[in-house]
């Protein structure tokens, strides 16, 4: 940054700067329904081209996330669903965010960048990356249903869960693919009884090795 204003903590790791938005909440909540299908609306339209990022966190009895989709369109986004167990009641909590801040505060302080794009607005909340999953050990595969053909892949990360940390939805949302055919869809686990994450891809010829990084967040 050659001009503006920048602002560092005690660990001179930079928080703010007038060139960069921060990761800002736009909305947070929780969620009860049923594991066969949930839609979580947002309560107002997210006007952003790309799609918001949705962290969630299921309850500990709660772990399975499946199906994930966000939906709407550029500059009209409504909500995400999901799926949990199947015939199962499903309960956590979720937050949505963006690097596009909002104008509501009444008093306070705000930064704009040099096109006028408004960076901070210190009342709005924002949240913070925590961590991230890169290295998968592979568990291995079974028949989903047996001779059907098709397998269910299994994989997990030494990452706890007890931390407080929310998922990124979105990259849940993304299917994993074949090495020949089609692609298979992503589940992913909350398994709070051995405090780790599983990721597990359901098709007919998945690899054995994952690279879908998984990114765990905050509200600050």
């Amino acid at each position: 940054m050659s001009f503006g204003v920048t602002f560092t903590n005690e660990s001179d790791v930079v928080t703010l700067d007038s060139e960069f938005a921060r990761l800002v909440v736009l909305e947070k909540g929780a969620w009860s329904g049923s594991g066969n299908g949930v839609f979580v609306p947002f309560s107002k339209t997210i006007t952003t081209d790309e799609p918001p990022l949705v962290f969630v966190r299921p309850d500990a009895a709660n772990g399975y996330v499946y199906f994930c989709l966000i939906h709407g369109a550029a500059r009209a986004w409504t909500g995400f669903s999901f799926h949990a167990r199947v015939n199962a009641p499903t309960t956590g909590k979720w937050f949505s965010a963006s690097f596009s801040s909002q104008p509501t505060a009444t008093y306070g302080f705000r930064l704009w960048d040099s096109t006028s794009k408004l960076l901070f607005d210190s009342g709005t909340p924002c949240a913070q990356f925590t961590r991230t999953i890169t290295g998968w050990t592979y568990l291995g595969a079974i028949g989903d249903p047996p001779g059907s053909g098709q397998y269910r892949y299994s994989w997990t990360a030494p990452s706890p869960l007890d931390t407080g940390d929310y998922m990124l939805l979105n990259n849940i949302a993304m299917d994993v693919a074949g090495v020949v055919s089609r692609q298979g869809n992503v589940y992913a686990i909350w398994e709070y009884n051995n405090n780790r994450l599983i990721i597990q891809a359901v098709g007919v010829d998945l690899p054995s090795a994952l690279y879908m990084p998984v990114v765990f967040a905050k509200p600050v």
